[in-house]
Order: structure tokens, then C-alpha cells, then sequence
């Protein structure tokens, strides 16, 4: 009976605490997480509302992470759908946590963020006019020593 109850009581403190070790760290909700803390300056310094974002996830530094990049887009706060701005924040994955590091440039072209694949980010151009769907060619960025450079 005693043996009992003491697998009873191990089952009752143990199942807790292997459920919180079992925890599952996404990068990319974790990077989501730490923009929409941010969000709220973004609307207030540009005056404009952000749009939902997206995510695009891969190892951007070569260390075998799953990094992420944020991009948004920014619209009038008297409605419409002319986006008056865009940004894309770049995450890197320290193995436990998301730290962002820093922010695409501004190019002189409308672009967004499609895919990572070997390093390389992926970018598609569009004509900057409503409704913002043609695109124009393919773009590619690089992430070295801490800034985006784009490949030629």
C-alpha cells in the first residue's frame, strides 16, 4: 500500500514538471512575440497603422539556427490601402531565445521578403503602386557581419 501511494504522489509532483521540460521553443512565435511588444512604437513613430505580419524562417548566419525575419507593412491611419511604409526585422536564434539584431535597409525599390534557403533571403520586387502585385525580378540578400547586403 505505501509502495503505492509513493508512485501515486511521484506520478502527481513528476508529470508537471516533464511537461514544462518538454516545452517546445518556436522561433518563430518567439520572434512574433517580441515584435508585437514592439508594434506599438512602430505605429506611433510612423504615425500609421502595421499591418499583420509575416515571417520568413532559416539559418541567415550560417550556424545552423532557425533565424527569422519579421516584415510589415504600414497604412494610412485614415484607412485605404496605400501602404505609406514597410520594414523587416531581422531575429537571430541564440539557441534559447530570439534576439533581435537589426532592420533591413531601406533600397530605393518595393520589395518583400519570400523565402531563406542556403543563407541566401529571398526577395521578390514589385511595382510600388496599388494593388502592389506585379512583380518586376527577384531579389537576393545576404546577412554578414550584422548587415544585409544585397547580391548582385
Amino acid at each position: 500500500m505505501f509502495a503505492w501511494f509513493k508512485l501515486f504522489f511521484l506520478v502527481i509532483i513528476a508529470a508537471p514538471c516533464m511537461g514544462l521540460a518538454q516545452q517546445h521553443f518556436s522561433p518563430k512565435e518567439e520572434s512574433l512575440k517580441l515584435f508585437n511588444k514592439y508594434k506599438p512604437v512602430i505605429e506611433r513613430k510612423n504615425e500609421a497603422i502595421v499591418d499583420t505580419p509575416d515571417v520568413i524562417t532559416g539559418d541567415i548566419n550560417s550556424d545552423g539556427r532557425e533565424d527569422c525575419i519579421v516584415s510589415f507593412v504600414m497604412t494610412s491611419k485614415s484607412g485605404g490601402n496605400a501602404q505609406i511604409g514597410h520594414g523587416s526585422a531581422i531575429y537571430l536564434n541564440t539557441g534559447i531565445n530570439m534576439k533581435v539584431v537589426g532592420v533591413f535597409p531601406e533600397f530605393n525599390f518595393c520589395y518583400y521578403l519570400d523565402h531563406i534557403h542556403d543563407q541566401i533571403i529571398w526577395g521578390k520586387e514589385y511595382e510600388c503602386a496599388p494593388p502592389y502585385n506585379k512583380i518586376i525580378r527577384n531579389r537576393k540578400f545576404t546577412y554578414v557581419k550584422g548587415q544585409i547586403k544585397e547580391e548582385h
